[in-house]
């Protein structure tokens, strides 16, 4: 197994494929944007983060020589995040230029982190760990990812009051986090909450519906295997 060369053991040709095309393209993305920089010539800390991101992604594997891999569903979901974060949103300026774009990925990256969320509590149900309903575990998940929303959002106000306008600010643009071309700040801090919850909500759904509709063919979400093999 290497980098394009995915592991074949419980994943589709169509799930290997969109792995490999994604790996590559950010690959290509992180070391474009590092030596040209992004939207205005002035994002290369953003190519640096990817290529970070991807190393970190791949290290499992990497240290354990392909023993110990992210299993494939959660790292498409990882791809998928610093695709429409670090190269979409930061590097190519979409939160800027598209008015709704800042909506768009506080529902998204929720929603990847709720669905990442419930496939570790599921695994840690499944080997007896944890006992909890499936709506419980739901709730659970949603809780944290608000949880983490509210964090993200302390973040973006430290940096806009004290980081943007010094050294920090400069390598990355001196953009401001809160705020969008169609909201103020308070307003899009609120926005950003709420759709943080409806993403939570919705990654959380998907995937109660994934338990269940395994446990009805007869089986279980084969990802408690893969995570419990790491």
């Amino acid at each position: 197994m290497s980098y394009l060369n995915p592991d074949k053991k419980d994943s589709s040709p169509l799930e290997r494929n969109l792995l490999i095309i994604m790996r590559l393209f950010l690959l290509f993305a992180g070391v474009y944007v590092l030596i040209f920089g992004g939207a205005n010539g002035a994002e290369r800390i953003f190519g640096l983060l990817i290529l970070i991101a991807l190393a970190l992604i791949n290290a499992p594997a990497y240290f354990s020589k392909g023993k110990r891999a992210i299993p494939i569903e959660i790292e498409l979901l990882l791809l998928c995040m610093v695709l429409f974060e670090l190269v979409g949103g930061d590097a190519l300026g979409l939160y800027v230029k598209l008015p709704y774009y800042d909506n768009f990925m506080h529902f998204m990256l929720p929603l990847y982190i709720a669905l990442i969320g419930m496939m570790l509590i599921y695994t840690f149900y499944f080997y007896g760990k944890l006992k909890a309903t499936y709506t419980v575990m739901a709730v659970i998940i949603v809780i944290m990812t608000i949880g983490l929303g509210g964090i993200l959002e302390m973040g973006e106000y430290t940096y806009d009051k004290y980081l943007a306008n010094g050294p920090l600010g400069q390598i990355t643009g001196n953009t401001r986090m809160q705020g969008s071309p169609t909201q103020d700040p308070l307003d899009d801090t609120m926005n950003d909450l709420f759709t943080d919850t409806a993403g939570g909500i919705v990654g959380a759904a998907i995937g109660v519906w994934l338990i269940r509709r395994n446990e009805k063919k007869g089986g279980h979400w084969k990802i408690a295997d893969e995570i419990g093999d790491l």
